[in-house]
């Protein structure tokens, strides 16, 4: 029976940080294959678009839509942002379906980076940043009105929510990615053979809407702070 782990890394130093290198390592693996994978398509591009162009476009429209769906037009400004976290959240997530049991670690070992909740903090964190930069930029000082709404003493429930916001989307992606390969693990150690696989086929469906999941809550508060009436 294999061995279950969870929660262990393998804990490096960078400088005077403790960091956790399968983490890192995976994380880097997922922004490579994305790099990558816009290099090939977009190397040799045709008007009319076949094969992995016309899937490419397609991916983009999806993107742009999702973006335009939650703040018009003028919100396509914001689309590089939205459409990094997508790709990079899909492809971590699937990275959690990749055979790296086979790959032993002295400690921790490598995953999905998305089942580590420094990584999906360090995502929401810069969703908080941008929006509320977002807002700034849109709005000026203004933007800080919205604290004081709809009465001056709601001040410190509006502001508890910017901090509340990024706590539920790392903890939201956290655990359904973390669940989703702990229950793999324990149907490869019980059935090592076929049994897991229409479970591994259903986390390939909710790596992408956990990704899709994040990225429209992201449109949405960047929406909420550039909105007039906010």
């Amino acid at each position: 029976m294999h061995e279950i782990k969870v929660g262990e890394h393998w804990v490096g130093t960078i400088g005077p940080f403790q960091v956790h290198m399968d983490t890192l390592l995976t994380a880097w693996l997922a922004m490579i294959g994305i790099i990558l994978a816009a290099f090939v398509i977009t190397r040799k591009l045709d008007i009319i678009p076949d094969g992995a162009q016309a899937f490419l476009e397609s991916v983009m429209e999806f993107l742009e839509g999702l973006v335009t769906g939650e703040m018009g037009e003028k919100g396509l400004k914001h689309a590089p942002l939205i459409s990094s976290l997508f790709l990079f959240i899909l492809f971590a997530n699937l990275e959690g379906q990749l055979p790296w049991r086979l790959y032993h670690l002295d400690q921790g070992e490598f995953a999905s980076p998305t089942n580590d909740i420094n990584t999906t903090l360090g995502i929401a964190l810069v969703v908080s940043v941008y929006y509320i930069g977002a807002g700034i930029a849109e709005k000026g000082l203004g933007y800080f009105k919205h604290y004081f709404q709809p009465l001056w003493f709601m001040f410190p429930f509006n502001l508890l929510e910017d901090f509340t916001r990024p706590l539920s989307l790392s903890l939201r992606l956290f655990g359904n990615i973390l669940a989703g390969e702990l229950i793999i693990l324990i149907l490869i150690s019980l059935a090592p053979i076929l049994v897991p696989v229409p479970m591994m086929l259903f986390e390939l469906f909710v790596a992408f809407i956990q990704a899709y999941v994040f990225s429209a809550l992201a449109a949405s508060y960047i929406s909420a702070a550039t909105a007039e009436q906010h």
